[in-house]
């Protein structure tokens, strides 16, 4: 039976007295998530587990708090996880290209390179102090004066046995010496020497190689002792260094017993020193003879740069796990990237550039992603994966990344990773990262669901009372009294578009909570009461709802058709929904339909025109179903019929019209007329039952503005699914002329149901002998289709009925265009 619906069936009212408060200053502010308890738990588990793989994919829709209920619940369990390391990056002695990786404890990172620097500079100044003391010049002169007066001792000979010899003769000092032929002791000439007779020139030629040869062994000899002089002394000043080195180096590394890395590393920096220590006796570590920079050419490398670390990651004492939320997740802003600079048009770097990314600082902690800006950026998605797939965080090279050749470049050693990621997405991407990507479950082996709604019990309703107190505080907003919070959670039962639930989506109560205390704050009260929040909630649907006051114009001046007078036949309005932004509002649609003798079954027009979507064109089809299951079991169907919608030029989806359809349908083909002040809603199946819809009260509330056009006059109405019902949740304008007489709201279970309503007839229930009761819809209908089949038999067609009746059940087979489908019931 159809049902003329109450006021009280329309709205589900929140009775401030139950809440037990004046005002949100009496009440505890929320400190959890409200709603979301199977959600929390799901979390709780998923970072609970270390395993690999256990991260975490948090899927709701925007606006349900997902985040910040996330980022709260980690930040309370974080505070009680130790904190994780430092991590520091140094020059490699060993591997120039490869910087070693150094772990500290929290808060050390800083205070090593710090002490680093002021060990160097005290290196600076006691290296040259210690090789200028007395002692060791005295040392170094000893060297030099003892492999000098040896090497002057092996001149001295050479020199006195070629002096003997009175066929040559030395020219030249120390290095320079040059034996040369010579009379008589004394050098000759090149014409004197060519005049000497030949048995004198082999002689003197003779003695002058042998003489060379002799100079030859001196002077390797001298060099011999030069380069032993030299050794010494490199031996004495890398002795003296090390004196200087590993005291002060001892002192620091006892701060470090506890690093193997840091100690390794601080053992090979003290041999580097040593090696280097003519470094320390020069201006900034550079060589004596190097030349100044030209001018606009690169500066001169910092020597001293490799005694320096990098302390990509640093952690205060005890300031427990990291909780880092990444809202702009590239692949350099996640996995760190190696800065460089430009020299000689050459992109070169070091170790002291490596810069970290937020893997890096949450490294032994929690990353917050949102999914849909993570899948969004070239390369990003791949280089997580690949980093928590391998345990390994390498930074990344912008130029190499890039494609580009890069001459010179460092690979740094990766970083052992221990992190837990959790990835915060809409419903439709997890399902879609699902499907195409392999990896995905392996590596987000967590599903946390959060929930669009909750279901509206007295606990729930306090809950929004401590939300809105919550909000109160942390904001600095007025108290908001208990009439304020009743409206609040009515708001909440309309976002959830059902009057047993409220809604999760806080984003959107947050806002409304602002925007009450905005109003309130302009009639400059203290409180903010019920109708604050109603003010609030009008200026937002002024502001939001442009297009339907445009829509609802072109019907006042009767652009768009819409004349709820009398009845026809064969027509009948729907309700369609249109969806701008996030406002929604129905809008009447008048469908038309005519019937005549032919085969050519039941033709959609939309369809045909390429203006239906997949839903639509299903719920026609059904239609079709139900007109062969009710009308011809044991009989031929022959029917030619076309539907249309009017004014309507965008393609229609969704199969909420159907009920429209077959009213308008059966109509035609009976001749029973329709009232045209009464609209419809509800999809149906073969069976006659009428289906719930999607956006319902929207749809409603259309309807009636748009009855208020063209002026309302108490028997104005329309007809929606039983089922629909709970999901009824109307303003109070609607509800207030419902109470008065001014708008019927109908609901039914079947299609028979509405007949009455539309009609005044009865559909009609079918008797043993397949016949329905005279003066029924149903009656009149099958008494037209039978006048079809005779008139058709006597035309002597040569087409046969049941050839008709094979074209009736196969049209519409074809699929139309895929579209979603936006009035469909929210699961």
């Amino acid at each position: 039976m159809s049902t003329e619906l109450r006021p009280d069936e329309l709205h589900r009212c929140c009775d401030p007295d139950s809440l037990g408060f004046e005002t949100t200053a009496e009440v505890e502010p929320l400190s959890g998530a409200l709603g979301q308890e199977e959600a929390m738990k799901a979390l709780a588990f998923g970072v609970s587990v270390a395993s690999k793989g256990y991260n975490i994919f948090a899927l709701g829709r925007a606006g349900s708090g997902r985040r910040t209920f996330i980022k709260r619940e980690l930040e309370i369990r974080a505070e009680k996880e130790p904190t994780p390391s430092s991590w520091c990056y140094g020059f490699n002695f060993k591997e120039p290209r490869n910087p070693v990786v150094l772990e500290l404890p929290a808060g050390r990172g800083d205070l090593l390179r710090a002490r680093l620097d002021a060990l160097v500079t005290d290196l600076k100044r006691a290296i040259p102090q210690a090789l200028e003391a007395d002692d060791v010049t005295n040392r170094r002169a000893a060297i030099y004066e003892d492999r000098g007066r040896e090497a002057n001792t092996v001149m001295e000979a050479f020199r006195k046995e070629v002096e003997d010899d009175p066929n040559v003769a030395l020219i030249g000092a120390q290095d320079g010496v040059v034996v040369v032929p010579a009379q008589e002791g004394e050098p000759v000439t090149k014409e004197a020497y060519n005049a000497l007779p030949d048995e004198n020139r082999k002689a003197i030629d003779e003695t002058v190689r042998e003489a060379s040869k002799t100079l030859f062994q001196t002077q390797r000899r001298m060099h011999e002792l030069q380069q032993e002089a030299s050794d010494l002394a490199d031996d004495l000043h890398k002795q003296v260094t090390r004196s200087v080195v590993d005291h002060r180096f001892s002192i620091l590394k006892e701060f470090y017993n506890e690093s193997p890395r840091v100690l390794s590393h601080l053992d090979d920096m003290a041999l580097d020193v040593v090696e280097n220590w003519e470094k320390f006796t020069t201006s900034e570590g550079q060589d004596k003879d190097a030349q100044p920079a030209l001018m606009g050419g690169p500066p001169p490398e910092d020597f001293f740069i490799r005694y320096r670390v990098n302390p990509v990651v640093t952690r205060d004492r005890n300031s427990g796990a990291p909780v880092i939320i990444e809202s702009n997740p590239t692949l350099w802003t996640l996995t760190g990237r190696i800065e460089g600079q430009i020299r000689f048009g050459v992109m070169v770097t070091d170790f002291t550039r490596i810069a970290p990314g937020a893997i890096h600082k949450a490294n032994g902690g929690y990353l917050i992603l949102h999914a849909e800006e993570l899948l969004s950026r070239p390369l990003a998605w791949t280089a997580l994966k690949r980093t928590l797939r391998t345990r390994e965080l390498r930074p990344e090279d912008p130029a190499s990344t890039a494609g580009m050749m890069v001459p010179e470049t460092i690979e740094p050693e990766a970083i052992p990773l221990d992190v837990k990621v959790i990835l915060i997405g809409e419903p439709n991407t997890y399902y879609r990262l699902q499907q195409a990507d392999p990896e995905f479950e392996e590596l987000f082996k967590v599903k946390v669901d959060f929930t669009p709604h909750m279901d509206r019990t007295p606990e729930a309703e306090n809950g929004y009372a401590s939300f809105v107190a919550a909000r109160c505080e942390t904001e600095d907003l007025p108290a908001f009294d208990a009439s304020a919070v009743a409206a609040v959670v009515e708001e909440g039962s309309r976002l959830a578009s059902n009057q047993w639930k409220l809604s999760t989506r806080f984003r959107a109560i947050r806002d409304l909570v602002r925007e009450a205390a905005h109003v309130a704050g302009g009639d400059g009260v203290e409180v903010v009461s019920q109708a604050h929040v109603e003010g609030a909630m009008r200026d937002r649907h002024i502001r939001n709802n442009r297009p339907h006051r445009e829509l609802l114009d072109l019907i006042k001046r009767g652009v768009l058709s819409f004349e709820p007078e009398g009845m026809e036949v064969g027509q009948i309005h729907g309700i369609g929904l249109i969806q701008v932004s996030d406002e929604a509002f129905g809008r009447p649609i008048r469908v038309m339909c005519s019937a005549y003798l032919g085969t050519e079954g039941v033709i959609n027009i939309e369809r045909e025109a390429l203006l239906s979507g997949r839903i639509h064109s299903k719920g026609f089809l059904v239609l079709q179903g139900y007109l062969g299951r009710t009308f011809a079991r044991s009989k031929p169907l022959l029917l030619s019929a076309s539907l249309s919608f009017d004014q309507l030029y965008e393609e229609i989806e969704g199969d909420s019209a159907s009920a429209a359809e077959l009213y308008a349908l059966l109509s035609a083909i009976s001749g029973v007329p329709i009232r045209q002040n009464v609209c419809i809603t509800g999809a149906i199946n073969q069976d006659g039952t009428i289906l719930p819809v999607g956006g319902v009260t929207e749809k409603v509330e259309g309807v009636f503005s748009a009855f208020e056009q063209v002026g309302l006059t108490g028997n104005q109405g329309v007809i929606v699914p039983r089922r629909n019902v709970e999901n009824l949740v109307l303003r109070r304008r609607v509800r207030d002329a419902v109470a008065e007489g001014q708008f019927h709201i109908y609901a039914i279970d079947r299609i028979e149901e509405g007949w009455p309503i539309l009609t005044g007839f009865d559909a009609g229930e079918i008797q043993k002998d397949e016949t329905f009761p005279e003066g029924t819809v149903h009656n009149l209908v099958v008494r037209q289709l039978d006048e079809f089949v005779r008139e058709w038999s006597s035309m002597g067609a040569q087409e046969g009925p049941e050839d008709g009746a094979s074209e009736v059940a196969g049209e519409g087979a074809s699929e139309g265009p895929e579209e979603s489908a936006p009035d469909q019931p929210e699961e």
